[in-house]
């Protein structure tokens, strides 16, 4: 059984073909560059370039696999959610395909994407509680079984990667602001700037616009007594506290839930910081499987689309 996969949401657009549960290509156009100069991702500007883009990432991903199009038996693509113009052009292109190859076309959702992106390299054991983190979202989501996603905390506000982002723009960093952010605070003190983790109560709900603010204010405030920024100190302390308010709530469901397998995912996943407090976490209650995503599945991707679908089609049969 050989899938397409099709994965458009926001700026990188990506075609994964699998063959009986195996990544045989993930090609991924990165956007980036063009984005980076306007400080944040530009819709129009990423259908555009999805479209510029579409036909050498097919033929790439073809090549690579060493597959033949018409062997494909199952397309794939990520309907939701996502930029609306970038999804519309993955659905273009999946449909296309589709009636071409007269094939079962099937949607898929992003943000479960993601979660199953964890299970391509270390399969699942189930219950798993999946810490789901990138610049659009931030949630925490259990599975007791194959495909029951049940979202039991989600952001109010800021994703913890937009946080990041605006941040770091205020800072003078460029676009994207998290990796930057996460290089220097390795090298800063934590302790020097205090700020406020939001939202510290019972639920397992996250707000981010607390700290969001207070970093802006704090940096408006030294900039105006012409105080000296120390630019590894701040992104230390803001980090800190960022991963704080993640796993303060993380660690509250895993002593609830009591799952087999933690994993975290999405973009921001890829933070060094927060993939070292995910271990501690996991042997600190002795959890069986700490899945921490390959650092090619951990931004958007199409092999994780491909492994979703995957796992619908086995459930299925």
């Amino acid at each position: 059984m050989i899938i397409l996969a099709i994965e458009s949401s926001c700026d990188e657009f990506s075609i994964s073909i699998m063959r009986d549960g195996k990544i045989l290509s993930n090609i991924i156009s990165s956007q980036i560059k063009e984005h980076s100069e306007f400080g944040g991702v530009v819709p129009e500007l990423a259908s555009r370039l999805h479209v510029e883009n579409f036909h050498w990432v097919l033929t790439k991903s073809l090549k690579e696999s060493n597959v033949v199009l018409e062997e494909v038996d199952y397309i794939s693509y990520t309907s939701n959610p996502g930029l609306i113009g970038s999804l519309i052009v993955g659905k273009l292109v999946a449909q296309t395909l589709a009636m071409y190859l007269n094939k079962p076309l099937m949607e898929m959702n992003h943000i479960k994407g993601h979660i199953y992106g964890a299970n391509i390299d270390d399969k699942f054991v189930y219950p798993v509680l999946v810490l789901v983190v990138s610049g659009g979202h931030t949630q925490i989501q259990l599975l007791e079984k194959s495909l029951d996603f049940k979202i039991i905390g989600s952001t109010q506000d800021d994703a913890v990667g937009e946080c990041y982002d605006k941040v770091a723009r205020v800072l003078g960093l460029q676009y994207p602001g998290g990796p930057k952010i996460d290089k220097l605070a390795q090298k800063g003190n934590p302790d020097r700037y205090q700020l406020p983790i939001s939202k510290n109560d019972d639920t397992y709900d996250f707000s981010f616009s607390g700290l969001k603010t207070a970093s802006l204010n704090l940096i408006n405030k030294l900039n105006q007594n012409n105080e000296k920024i120390i630019i590894n100190d701040l992104c230390a302390s803001f980090q800190k506290t960022a991963i704080n308010t993640l796993m303060l709530k993380f660690e509250r469901a895993v002593k609830e839930f009591k799952p087999e397998t933690i994993t975290v995912v999405g973009g921001v996943s890829a933070n060094s910081s927060i993939r070292s407090k995910f271990f501690e976490i996991g042997k600190k209650y002795n959890i069986s499987k700490i899945i921490v995503p390959n650092m090619e599945y951990c931004t958007d991707n199409a092999a994780m689309i491909a492994e979703l679908t995957n796992e619908y089609i086995k459930n299925k049969k």
